[in-house]
């Protein structure tokens, strides 16, 4: 076997598997450059070879492994620098997390009480006004804190804050990637973790702190099996940036309390909470929490929850409601059961494997629900999960995260808020039909499959009397990450 190994790492490089990386990382700068300055079906044709060969990439690295890791991080660090040097593209995100940053650093306030109209003569305002203007910042703690340390160095030079924030960005990719590397060696999860199109073009051209995200995920994940204080630090942290890194810390204590035990577990779970109670405490308590309550509220059309929401709302301004109060009552009620079916999707997924799976796995998998499940979702999301997923990317649920981020990239609301003629209506039947209608079959389908393993389970524990392989625990087990 070893020497099998040998000969495969000293394998020539596919020149098909080369040529499919070199299109789809041209095809991905040619979308980060042209921006929204072409046509609609320019940027789906751009989009179609993109992913296209990233997928062709992947399939032929899979069948025949080729590719020198070092290539694949030589492209992923191109696309970085391309990414960081071009402002962002199809996203406000940069002006929002830097108004909120001065809002704390220039004004002495904090962004969970006062919302950014409070400050209409800021230099940043402007830029941050679309979108942003009334919204008080949902973010956590060690973003808020991230973000003012940005603004603290940048002040009022925007060329300078928002090349920090798309940095953080790459740097948190590059991270992931190099991560990726040194415990796996392999190419292809590499690539799957960098060259998707999303992750230049979206996640790090837009400069969104979802990469950190992933990077906590997959570095928490990494570091479980033997240091947990760390371990929970790292994932507290994500966390801390985005609530739905609340997903893998608990994903991954329940496997540390499986394979390490109960106090390790504890460990892991309690310096996870720690890092996210303190930052709240520091932040102003339940000042700091309030915000969530109104992101939960929101409502896309690419989600399933946005037609359920309009009938419900019709249904209420029947009973003699005005349209604005029966809105109002729709969207807590769609609030109410989008979280509700997240959370027991993802119950059900990890109870369903976290006994035979990696943490890594357990920690890209817990965010799947609420990609598929969840009534705002916006295409940069899946940069929460693509790192933890790359080395199961053989998986079903890396394969259908993989090509949501695609999906939800083509329908990017940023770039096509208002689109005519006959692009006008492929992209409109895709948001309004198409992605809902996957998005819908992906959740019942996870959530057959995790009832269906927990079955099994619990008749294989029905009978003691039949003995497991002993090679079974060895084959699938997660003690060495």
């Amino acid at each position: 076997m070893l020497r099998l190994a040998g000969s495969r790492a000293r394998a020539h490089v596919s020149w098909k598997t080369l040529s499919y990386l070199l299109l789809s990382a041209a095809a991905t700068a040619g979308i980060i450059i042209t921006g929204k300055r072409i046509p609609a079906w320019s940027f789906m044709a751009l989009l179609i070879v993109a992913a296209g060969a990233f997928f062709l990439m992947l399939r032929e690295e899979t069948k025949r492994p080729s590719l020198r890791a070092w290539i694949v991080f030589a492209t992923v660090g191109v696309l970085m620098v391309l990414a960081v040097a071009i402002p962002p593209r199809t996203s406000n995100d940069v002006w929002a997390y830097s108004i909120y940053g001065r809002i704390v650093t220039a004004h002495n306030a904090s962004p969970y009480v006062q919302p950014p109209e409070a400050y209409p003569t800021d230099p940043y305002f402007r830029p941050a006004k679309r979108g942003y203007h009334n919204i008080r910042s949902v973010y956590g703690p060690v973003w808020t804190g991230l973000s003012a340390g940005v603004m603290e160095i940048a002040d009022e030079q925007k060329t300078v804050a928002r090349v920090l924030f798309q940095s953080i960005a790459a740097l948190s990719v590059l991270g992931a990637v190099a991560l990726l590397w040194r415990r796996t060696k392999d190419a292809a999860v590499m690539a799957f973790a960098g060259l998707n199109p999303i992750v230049a073009a979206s996640v790090v051209n837009g400069g969104h702190n979802d990469a950190l995200v992933g990077l906590a995920a997959l570095g928490g994940a990494y570091a479980a099996p033997a240091h947990p204080i760390i371990a929970g630090l790292v994932l507290g942290a994500g966390a801390s940036i985005k609530v739905v890194g609340l997903l893998p810390l608990g994903a991954v204590a329940l496997w540390a309390w499986y394979r390490r035990g109960v106090r390790h577990a504890i460990v892991l779970f309690g310096s996870g909470c720690a890092i996210l109670v303190t930052g709240y405490l520091l932040a102003g308590g339940l000042e700091a929490l309030r915000p969530l309550g109104r992101g939960s509220r929101l409502t896309v059309r690419h989600s399933f929850w946005f037609y359920p929401r309009q009938w419900i709302a019709a249904s209420l301004q029947a009973t003699g409601l005005t349209r604005t109060r029966a809105l109002d009552g729709a969207v807590h009620r769609i609030a109410l059961m989008g979280t509700g079916l997240v959370l027991l999707v993802t119950l059900i997924v990890v109870l369903a494997r976290f006994r035979r799976q990696r943490p890594e796995y357990l920690a890209g998998v817990s965010m799947a629900p609420y990609l598929f499940g969840a009534q705002y979702i916006l295409p940069w999301y899946p940069g929460w999960a693509l790192p933890s997923l790359a080395t199961s990317r053989k998986s079903m649920v890396a394969k259908v995260v993989a090509l949501q981020s695609i999906l939800l990239f083509l329908v990017d609301p940023d770039r096509f808020f208002h689109i005519h003629g006959l692009w006008g209506s492929i992209v409109h039947t895709v948001q309004r039909y198409a992605i809902p209608l996957f998005e819908l079959v992906v959740i019942i389908g996870l959530i057959v499959a995790g009832i269906r393993q927990l079955i099994s389970r619990g008749r294989k524990a029905a009978r003691p009397e039949t003995p497991a392989p002993p090679i079974a625990d060895e084959a699938t087990s997660a003690v060495r990450g």
